[in-house]
């Protein structure tokens, strides 16, 4: 226990009665050293803002009474400013109202001299020469300054003599003379006797006492030049107040005039103000008198502390005592005060609800609401019936945590008649919670067997029904309710035995297949339990044997196929035998077709060229006249044939290299825009004879790889193409369009149009449209194929749209650049599809065994590859 509060306190061995002894029994008394510091901290603190309020109202009191001596001073000083403009205002009205006179000079020097004010005046002209004056005033008035006078300005300025007297001096500029007037001493000013002065810009005294104009203004009022500087030239604020002369308590101030060169400038002694001495006496005595308050307060408080220690220290022990009672029995006490509808809780109980580690007395709505909702209002009804009933036992859970308590309670009064229940709360959650998990692990166990995807039933030693699920039920046909626990095994097995249809013991005599009725299988298996009785566990494996069933059926028909898979290799063998030797006779036929085009193409180009170039000469009369005009059309009619029957071979050899596959482009740079204007002029005549307008829709075009012969060759056939099935008064355009990866070329006419079904044909060799039209017009449906042949070849698409009495367009793209693609074997080639289907076939049957129908083994197909056959063409006949 705590030593007795009060007792006489010893000094332990060792230790003397001195300061330290008196600070530790005081600690002591107080309640520990953390309690003396933080009592002894908070004095200090107390003290420290006394004194610092005390300083804080001594510094405010120092601030407002020299802001109000800076007020009164600049007060003063702007009257005395304003004093002294309202004074040269005056004379400078009166030097004009003199100028302003007409009459001669000295009558002007005269009533300027009026003024009582004016001591002397003088007229001077721009050379100083004194053209009137007051008796003795020109030579001392014409030693003035007056360079850089401004024009009709006025200037003011003053004449210091050997004792320091500063006389005022205005002068006035009117034309080419000068009026200057000098001003008594002391007119601006007012006084001639103390500190106040006006001083010019330049430092020079207009008006002032004698100390100032002789020992001049820096050294009197003890200021430097800048200084001086920034009052007279107002670079700083009009009035002017501080502290320059440092080695007397002075002011010192200035105060610029508006509107001119002046300043006025004075000190002043700084006041004291007589309060702050008396609030400096009223802090102390309020500082002695809270020191002995604080100290009469101390020593009331410490003997409060003594005694209520002492108390405090019987009543712990009583608390302890309870404390260990009713924290050791895992509850807590609680009470209800019935007349104030509130309740308390221990701090065990309250830490128990989840309340804190802390007595709290809380709203009776508030304690019934720490319990389930179910049990709030049979508490409540227990707690009012208990002085009719007396004392109850209730068990209650609590609303938001997973405890049960049981309390008991009974009822009692105070002294003063408030009705109490007094009652203790034990936890029995441990005792509930073991029954629930039992119960909830049973139900587990039973929704876990109705949950199963197979049957499951429990047999006892005594081979009677324990337990089972739905899927039994279901298996086995039985009707819900018609199994019940105690059901003998035999009588079960009997009415399970008419939902079967045939039962298969397994290998391992563990259990056995059942097909049923409904045609499902289940796997059955039966084991053992420790304490003699059996676990019954029914399987479906219907998709099982489903499964089993399809692979026997596939597997049958995988032999099929192998069968019919052989017999298709050596018929497969054969074909591709067949077809080496067929492709070796169209390779034979395909070159002699090529030798004939070669000689026919030499036999045929050599009397041509005889022909057309005699008959060019016999055109052009190059040896004379024919006679006959007749002759003339005849030689035109032979030149004209010669020459088209041998664009006609041309164009059967281009076509003939095209799909032989070796022509060849010579690509070079060149210019679309370029190529087009020489078509045009090439065709030009012949759109004319037809009546026709020939169109080019574009603009200067970017330069590409091509072959200029292929693309030129390309533009000739589209254009008289669309020039020769236009009628008379139609429109063929050509346009040109740059794209990034090369142009789009368009040639279109409002000629006779083709239908949608012909479109397909037009692009093939020797392909003409078969109707009155196209009769009507010589060729051989070699332009439209070759042209788009030779798009192709570099790297172009071509193609055909048109309407029937419409127009046609034909568009067809050129790269920019010719890509040469590396010759590649036909993929559709059918002797490499056969090798290559016969190969496949020895693959299966090698996966599936490698055997014959008759045994033996099948060896892969050695078949060559057949190279890619000459294209054959059936236009390809004169």
């Amino acid at each position: 226990m705590p030593a007795r509060i009060g007792a006489p306190y010893s000094v332990p061995p060792g230790t003397s009665g001195d300061g330290n002894d008196f600070v530790a029994r005081l600690s002591e008394r107080l309640g520990g050293r953390n309690v003396f510091k933080r009592l002894l901290i908070t004095t200090l603190l107390f003290f420290t803002l006394f004194l610092v309020m005390a300083v804080w109202v001594f510094i405010n009191d120092l601030n407002r009474t020299k802001a109000e001596d800076i007020r009164l001073f600049e007060t003063a000083l702007t009257s005395q400013a304003t004093s002294v403009a309202r004074a040269l205002d005056s004379e400078i009205e009166w030097v004009d109202s003199a100028l302003a006179l007409n009459a001669n000079a000295q009558q002007i020097v005269n009533f300027t001299a009026r003024s009582r004010r004016i001591v002397g005046a003088a007229l001077i002209d721009a050379n100083g020469v004194v053209r009137a004056e007051t008796p003795g005033a020109g030579q001392q008035l014409a030693r003035l300054d007056r360079r850089n006078f401004p024009q009709g300005g006025v200037t003011i300025d003053s004449l210091i003599n050997d004792k320091g007297t500063a006389t005022p001096v205005i002068t006035r500029k009117s034309g080419d003379m000068y009026l200057v007037a000098a001003l008594a001493p002391g007119t601006l000013i007012g006084n001639r006797v103390g500190t106040l002065s006006v001083v010019e810009d330049s430092g020079r005294v207009i008006d002032g006492p004698s100390e100032i104009a002789s020992q001049g203004t820096q050294t009197f009022y003890r200021i430097s030049a800048n200084q001086l500087a920034d009052v007279t030239r107002g670079t700083v604020s009009s009035t002017v107040v501080s502290r320059m002369r440092n080695d007397e308590k002075v002011w010192f101030g200035a105060v610029h005039i508006p509107n001119s060169n002046l300043s006025v400038m004075d000190v002043r002694p700084r006041l004291k103000d007589p309060s702050i001495i008396q609030n400096l006496f009223l802090f102390g005595v309020l500082f002695l008198g809270a020191a002995w308050l604080i100290w009469m307060l101390m020593n009331q408080l410490l003997k409060q502390i003594d005694a209520v220690r002492q108390q405090d220290a019987d009543e712990e022990v009583s608390r302890q005592r309870y404390r260990a009672a009713v924290d050791g029995s895992n509850g807590g006490i609680w009470e209800i005060d019935l007349t104030r509808n509130t309740a308390y809780l221990s701090r065990s109980l309250a830490k128990t609800m989840g309340l804190g580690e802390t007595e709290c007395v809380l709203p009776l709505p508030q304690f019934l609401a720490l319990f389930s909702v179910s049990h709030r209002d049979q508490f409540y009804s227990a707690l009012k019936r208990s002085n009719v009933n007396g004392a109850f036992e209730i068990e209650l859970a609590a609303a938001n945590l997973p405890i049960f308590l049981s309390c008991r309670g009974r009822p009692t009064y105070r002294d003063d008649q408030t009705k109490l229940v007094i009652g203790m709360a034990l936890d029995i959650t441990e005792a509930r919670g073991a029954q629930a998990r039992l119960q909830a692990a049973e139900v587990r166990l039973f929704d876990a067997l109705r949950s199963m995807n197979d049957s499951f039933v429990i047999w006892d030693q005594m081979d009677r029904l324990v337990l089972w699920n739905s899927k039994f039920e279901e298996f086995f046909g039985f009707l819900p309710g018609q199994l019940q626990q105690g059901m003998q095994y035999v009588m079960v097995e009997y009415h399970a035995q008419q939902s079967m249809a045939q039962t298969q013991q397994l290998d391992d005599g563990t259990g056995s297949e059942i097909q049923l009725h409904d045609g499902r299988w289940v796997r059955y298996l039966e084991t053992n339990t420790v304490d003699g009785g059996r676990v019954s566990i029914g399987t479906e494996i219907t998709a099982i044997r489903t499964r089993e069933n399809q692979l026997q059926v596939n597997q049958d028909a995988l032999e099929k196929t192998i069968n019919v898979l052989r017999k298709s290799q050596i018929r497969i063998v054969e074909l591709a035998e067949n077809y080496e030797q067929e492709k070796i006779r169209a390779e034979e036929a395909n070159q002699s077709k090529s030798e004939f085009l070669a000689n026919m193409s030499h036999e045929l180009r050599t009397p041509l060229n005889a022909i057309n170039g005699f008959s060019d000469i016999m055109k052009k009369e190059m040896f004379g006249p024919l006679g006959d005009p007749r002759y003339k059309e005849y030689v035109n009619d032979i030149l004209f044939s010669g020459q088209h029957l041998l664009s006609l071979i041309n164009d059967i050899l281009d076509m003939s290299k095209i799909e032989a596959g070796k022509m060849t482009l010579n690509t070079e740079p060149m210019i679309m825009s370029d190529m087009i204007g020489q078509v045009i002029r090439i065709v030009r005549g012949r759109a004319d004879e037809n009546r026709l307008k020939l169109i080019y829709e574009g603009n200067q075009t970017p330069e590409i790889d091509a072959d200029p012969r292929a693309v030129k060759q390309i533009l000739l056939n589209l254009t008289t193409n669309a020039i020769k099935f236009t009628p008379e008064g139609g429109v063929v355009t050509l346009s040109v369009e740059p794209k990034s990866a090369g142009l789009i070329v368009r040639v279109s006419d409002t000629g006779i149009g083709i239908s949608s079904e012909d479109i397909s044909r037009l692009a093939q060799p020797f392909e003409q449209i078969d109707s009155q039209h196209s009769r009507q017009h010589e060729g051989t449906g070699l332009g439209l194929a070759l042209s788009k042949s030779l798009v192709e070849l570099h790297g172009g698409n071509f193609n055909i749209s048109s309407i029937v009495g419409e127009g046609t367009t034909v568009t067809f793209t050129l790269p920019s650049y010719v890509q040469k693609k590396a010759p590649q074997p036909d993929a559709n080639e059918v002797g490499s599809e056969i090798s290559r289907l016969a190969q496949d076939i020895a693959e299966v049957l090698q996966a599936s065994g490698g055997q014959m129908p008759g045994g033996a083994p099948v060896a892969p197909p050695h078949v060559k590859p057949a190279p890619p056959p000459m294209p054959l063409h059936r236009n390809t006949a004169a």
